[in-house]
C-alpha cells in the first residue's frame, strides 16, 4: 500500500503562474528603472554602463547557480554595484533596492487556468500546501506580492524561496528546508512542478513523490539549458498531469486513496 500524501508542495512559474518574458523584456525593464532611480538622485550613468553592471551580475549569478547555490537581493544588489563600480553604502543600495527587485511588476503574470479551484480543494480536504521556487533575479518577496494580488498567497502553509534559503532546486537542501518548514516527511508529501531536473528530480533526491506538470515544459526547458546542467541525472515522475484540474486525483492515487 502507498504511503498517505498529507502534504503537497508546488513549484511557480510554469505550474502556478506563466508568463511569456523569457525575452530580454524584464531585463530591459529592471535596466531602465535603475537608470531613472540613478538619474533622479544624481548619479549620471549611461545606459552601456548599466548593461554592463547587469552583464557582471550575470556571469557571477550564472556561475553561482550552477553550483546550485543562491544569494538574496542583498547580494545582487552588491554584485551589480560592484560591476558599476559603485561604492555600495546604504544610501546607494537603497535607491537601487527597489528597482532592481520589483522589475516584474512591470509586467503581469497570470495564473494558469485552475488554481484556485485546485488549491481551495486541496485545503478543504486538511492537506498542508508549500511552495519551492527557484528565484532568478526576482525576490521571494516580490513574487509574494504577485501571489497576493492574485488572490492565492492564502492557501499556502509555508514558502520557500531559493534567494531565502541560498539553495536552489534541484538541490535536495532547498526541500529538505521546505519539508522541516511545513513539519512534514518527505514520504508523505508530493511535489508539483514542470521540470524533470529541478522538480522531480530534485524532489525525488529528497525522498519525495513528484508530480510532472507538463504543459509548459518544453519551453522552460529551453530557457533553462542556460543556468541549469542536469550532468545526467534523471528521475521519472511518480505521476504525470497536462492540467492543474488532475491534481487531486494524481495525489490520491500515490496514496493509494478512491476518493479525495
Amino acid at each position: 500500500m502507498n504511503t498517505p500524501i498529507d502534504t503537497v508542495t508546488f513549484d511557480v512559474w510554469n505550474t502556478l503562474l506563466v508568463h511569456e518574458f523569457y525575452d530580454d523584456r524584464v531585463k530591459l525593464a529592471r535596466i531602465g528603472r535603475i537608470e531613472r532611480a540613478l538619474n533622479e538622485s544624481g548619479f549620471h550613468y549611461e545606459r552601456e554602463d548599466i548593461l554592463c553592471a547587469y552583464d557582471h551580475t550575470e556571469a557571477c549569478l550564472s556561475s553561482l547557480w550552477r553550483q546550485e547555490m543562491d544569494v538574496g537581493l542583498e547580494g545582487h544588489i552588491t554584485l551589480f554595484l560592484e560591476g558599476l563600480r559603485l561604492e555600495a553604502d546604504e544610501h546607494v543600495r537603497d535607491i537601487v533596492r527597489l528597482p532592481y527587485g520589483e522589475a516584474l511588476l512591470d509586467f503581469e503574470p497570470v495564473l494558469v487556468d485552475g488554481v484556485h479551484d485546485m488549491l481551495e480543494a486541496l485545503k478543504d480536504n486538511g492537506y498542508r500546501i508549500g511552495l519551492i521556487s527557484n528565484t532568478g533575479r526576482t525576490p521571494g518577496e516580490t513574487i509574494r506580492l504577485v501571489l497576493r494580488d492574485r488572490d492565492i498567497l492564502k492557501y499556502f502553509d509555508r514558502m520557500t524561496f531559493s534567494n531565502e534559503v541560498g539553495f536552489i532546486k534541484p538541490n535536495r537542501r532547498i526541500f529538505e528546508r521546505a519539508l522541516s518548514d511545513l513539519g512534514s516527511k518527505a514520504e508523505n508529501t508530493a511535489h508539483v512542478g514542470d521540470s524533470l531536473l529541478l522538480d522531480v528530480y530534485g524532489a525525488r533526491s529528497a525522498g519525495m513523490r513528484s508530480v510532472l506538470f507538463n504543459r509548459y515544459s518544453e519551453r522552460f526547458e529551453q530557457y533553462a539549458s542556460r543556468y541549469y546542467d542536469a550532468r545526467g541525472r534523471c528521475e521519472s515522475p511518480d505521476a504525470t498531469i497536462e492540467s492543474l484540474e488532475d491534481v487531486g486525483a494524481a495525489i490520491e492515487g500515490l496514496s493509494g486513496k478512491q476518493n479525495i
